[in-house]
């Protein structure tokens, strides 16, 4: 399936502008249609103190936020015009719509990108998490560097480990990155040495694809596996990392720690994550 409409999620900050960036590089490769969107939910002293709250105190609250969105549209728009493709690309405030979530928005999109971290203090109402989107949407995320420069990737680490989910990774990153030269297949395990024929056959779909592939085998020893795959994104010299996400559930993960939420802190290249 061609990458044809791309969702990003836009708040105009330094990180919603790096994957925007992205967004629009990608869009100009494949003449895809970008959506920014932009969504907030009540206030938390609105939510917390919403019985306290007179009229026209929560009618100020709700304005501020909707100017403060008019004026996350109006950078979109122009950072869209001075990228040439102004007429293939739109604007939307889920606010206006409030049965609606980012989740549900991206569901009709082909990719989502956006930046990896969560909001501000004193703003969680105004962002959502990218690994809760690729796990609630079903759709392939893209989280992107503040510092990121807006390149298309063409080298890639897969994390592999056989699995669902990092089979639905390879296959999102060969349907919607066809600009792939290379793919460096990385597995993290105890053994001193993967299966061959897992190793074989993953090098050879890839192969069939006409993507020169290797296959990596890792020992994260005392180190968390999160380490271990980023140093490998760094030592191959990788452009983007591309994993499954939440093989365990989302409760334990959070509870416990994981490689989904320590990639969403660490990684300094873009992550795509597939559920």
């Amino acid at each position: 399936m061609p990458l044809k409409s791309i969702l990003v999620a836009f708040s105009g900050d330094v990180a919603s502008c790096s994957a925007l960036q992205l967004a629009l590089s990608l869009q100009m490769r494949h003449s895809a249609y970008v959506t920014g969107v932009v969504w907030h939910g009540p206030l938390p002293l609105e939510s917390r103190h919403r019985a306290f709250l007179s009229k026209d105190v929560a009618s100020m609250l709700t304005g501020r936020e909707d100017e403060a969105a008019q004026r996350i549209g109006a950078e979109f728009t122009k950072r869209v015009a001075a990228s040439g493709m102004p007429d293939k690309a739109s604007f939307i405030d889920l606010h206006e719509v409030e049965t609606f979530s980012l989740p549900q928005q991206a569901r009709a999109y082909d990719l989502v990108v956006m930046t990896r971290h969560a909001a501000e203090v004193g703003r969680e109402h105004a962002e959502v998490r990218p690994d809760v989107v690729a796990l609630r949407s079903g759709r392939p995320v893209i989280t992107v560097p503040d510092d990121f420069a807006g390149q298309v990737p063409e080298h890639i680490v897969l994390a592999w480990d056989g699995k669902r989910a990092a089979a639905r990774a390879l296959g999102d990153m060969l349907n919607l990155m066809p600009d792939i030269q290379k793919v460096t297949v990385v597995s993290v395990a105890k053994q001193p040495e993967p299966k061959a024929e897992a190793g074989d056959d993953v090098i050879a779909y890839l192969g069939r694809h006409g993507i020169e592939a290797q296959w990596l085998h890792r020992d994260a020893g005392r180190r968390r596996i999160t380490h271990t795959l980023l140093d490998v994104c760094a030592e191959v010299g990788a452009d983007m990392l591309s994993m499954g996400a939440y093989e365990h559930s989302k409760f334990t993960e959070d509870l416990l720690g994981g490689v989904t939420r320590d990639i969403l802190t660490d990684a300094r290249l873009p992550v795509m994550m597939s559920h």
